[in-house]
């Protein structure tokens, strides 16, 4: 499902399913976000498009202050390097309300600490980008009502859906996923965006995680992903 340009990939929290394990459900999730067929292989560090794209990839914007406060250790998701897969570090965030395994050599890059709508958002060194974002959606709504509002805030910011409420899965949550094209600014103008969104739900809240890629998708970057989505979860 990865296209040649930019991509965007947005998750948000779920509630468990009995019948699959989290690895059978990351995978699921990973397939459908066009992750789970890409073999293994070694970082290469950002390729030029990285550094000519100051939209998603502005490395100078990293933000150095407040990130003790997003992010916390969590030890019992650490796992060291092996298998030709980077070391992971357990982390808690968004006040102790998600724990995930991620790659060590992710960097934050920007956080908001504005209650209600606290983010982070971190870049890989083999390019590109993994955010969590929290919504304000109440739990006790049905589901039709939260995608409902979410489509609405989609549109209303000038995207298209072009497909969406699949159903997919990731650590304990499963949620609902979307296709979503957005013009997005550059430095010589404007250009088309395709992303993948999942509004995922738990029984506490509902999150929104995004991954957004420039360029063609390196190998590294599904099994990286897996160990994440099959860790993530919505507390």
């Amino acid at each position: 499902m990865f296209e040649p340009n930019s991509i965007v990939i947005r998750a948000a929290s779920v509630r468990t399913v009995p019948s699959q394990t989290p690895r059978r459900r990351a995978l699921a999730t990973l397939a459908l976000l066009g992750l789970g067929a890409l073999a293994p292989a070694c970082a290469s560090g950002p390729p030029p498009a990285a550094f000519e794209n100051r939209v998603f990839y502005n490395y100078d914007d990293f933000v150095a202050s407040g990130g003790g406060s997003v992010e916390r250790p969590y030890p019992p998701l650490d796992q060291k390097e092996r298998a030709g897969l980077p070391e992971y570090v357990g982390v808690s965030i968004l006040g102790g309300s998600v724990h995930l395994s991620r790659p060590k050599s992710w960097k934050i890059r920007r956080i908001s600490l504005t209650p209600e709508r606290r983010f982070v958002e971190y870049v890989s060194p083999n390019a590109y980008l993994f955010s969590i974002y929290e919504r304000n959606d109440s739990t006790a709504d049905l589901w039709s009502e939260v995608l409902e509002r979410y489509e609405e805030d989609v549109k209303a910011a000038g995207a298209e859906i072009v497909g969406g409420r699949v159903p997919v899965a990731t650590g304990n949550a499963q949620g609902r996923e979307y296709v979503v094209k957005r013009s997005v600014k550059g430095q010589k103008g404007p250009y088309s965006n395709t992303s993948h969104e999942v509004v995922l739900r738990s029984e506490h809240r509902i999150d929104v995680v995004e991954i957004v890629h420039q360029g063609d998708t390196p190998a590294a970057v599904g099994q990286e992903m897996l160990r994440v989505m099959e860790t993530l979860e919505l507390h």
